[in-house]
């Protein structure tokens, strides 16, 4: 078949059945998609690409679900942060809604067999975001992220699921009246996946990654170490999306959130008005930050170091003969304010005004204010 002879669509379907956006960055960046598939076939030995047929086997899935690519105009912008992982298409079921739930995301996720506090604070974290008009976005797996869809419907809200399996069935299977529930309430189902690919631990670990790259923030309930939901929250990590995990519990089941919270990987919260304001989160120079906004992190060239306790800013004049201890110690050249008197650490809280931080402004706070 000549390239010029297939669409981009056609051609993103056929090289996205085949291989992971990471084995064709290089190409894509040189030669269309077409090309690209035109190049891949020359080159199999096998045969197997030749054999393939890439406008029908696009119509025949599409009969189920439309595919959709970068270009479309509802294709979830956010997902240009995975640069070269970037998937080539996404299947969707509710096309016409994705793009304005994507855009107000916040997924959450955590343990399939988890505690019963864990449910308890998924429905309350999910319930929240909902009423607050955020779309909560999980999987359909059992446990945290199940109740997370079911909170979200209670408030008569729609949420994004994300599958790893084809959207010609829902994994687990017991949960397709789930899905049903979820597009027929006014949601959307994605996967990366064509209809007819069956779940395995390969899709089940691309999947978490995509629905953290989804999201505007992730909070991880409650996770063991090593799951499948410790991959959203990695990505989380990578892509510097704000990360939330509610307190360890010593229960072996949340020991991924023990590990997280003990690296300064994520916000330590059970309070799901924290959660309200993590996906209005942004970088600011310390200079620029000013009373009442709320302070989550140091950012570094490596990622986020999460505070023990975010807290609220009230900046202040600096005076390194304060006496509190730690003014004292600056000694860098430059600009520098202080940010908290007395809070949390009992002392000032200095920084040199060009170094960056996590924070939601004051204005984007919710209306029933954290503690100071």
């Amino acid at each position: 078949m000549s390239a010029h002879a297939l669409s981009e669509r056609a051609a993103r379907a056929a090289l996205g059945a085949h291989f992971a956006p990471g084995q064709l960055a290089a190409e894509l960046h040189e030669y269309t998609p077409a090309e690209v598939w035109d190049r891949r076939v020359r080159s199999d030995g096998s045969g197997l690409l030749a054999s393939y047929r890439p406008r029908e086997e696009l119509a025949q899935a599409e009969l189920t679900c439309p595919f959709i690519i970068p270009s479309d105009a509802e294709w979830p912008t956010a997902l240009a942060d995975l640069g070269p992982a970037c998937p080539l298409g996404l299947w969707v079921r509710g096309r016409e809604r994705l793009a304005r739930l994507a855009d107000s995301a916040v997924a959450v996720t955590g343990n399939r067999v988890p505690t019963q506090q864990a449910v308890t604070r998924a429905h309350d974290f999910a319930t929240a975001l909902a009423e607050a008009d955020h779309t909560v976005t999980a999987t359909l797996a059992y446990g945290v992220d199940s109740t997370a869809h079911q909170a979200a419907a209670e408030t008569g809200k729609a949420s994004l699921a994300v599958l790893p399996r084809g959207l010609d069935g829902a994994h687990p299977h017991a949960h397709a009246p789930l899905l049903r529930s979820i597009l027929d309430n006014g949601g959307s189902a994605v996967s990366l996946y064509r209809p007819g690919t069956a779940a395995s631990g390969a899709t089940l670990k691309a999947s978490a990654v995509l629905l953290a790259a989804l999201a505007r923030a992730v909070i991880l309930v409650e996770a063991v170490d090593h799951i499948e939901a410790m991959y959203a929250a990695k990505m989380a990590v990578d892509l510097h999306r704000p990360l939330l995990a509610a307190p360890a519990t010593g229960d072996v089941r949340s020991s991924g959130n023990a590990r997280l919270l003990d690296g300064q990987l994520a916000v330590n919260s059970p309070d799901p008005r924290l959660a309200l304001a993590l996906p209005h989160a942004r970088v600011a120079r310390a200079g620029d930050i000013t009373d009442g906004d709320l302070v989550l992190a140091a950012v570094w060239e490596q990622g986020a170091d999460y505070f023990n306790t975010p807290y609220i800013a009230h900046p202040e004049p600096f005076d390194p003969s304060c006496g509190c201890g730690v003014c004292c110690l600056i000694t860098e050249p430059g600009e520098v304010v202080v940010l908290s008197n007395g809070d949390p650490w009992e002392s000032c809280d200095p920084w040199p005004a060009d170094d960056l931080l996590l924070i939601v402004s004051a204005q984007r706070l919710p209306d029933l204010p954290l503690e100071e």
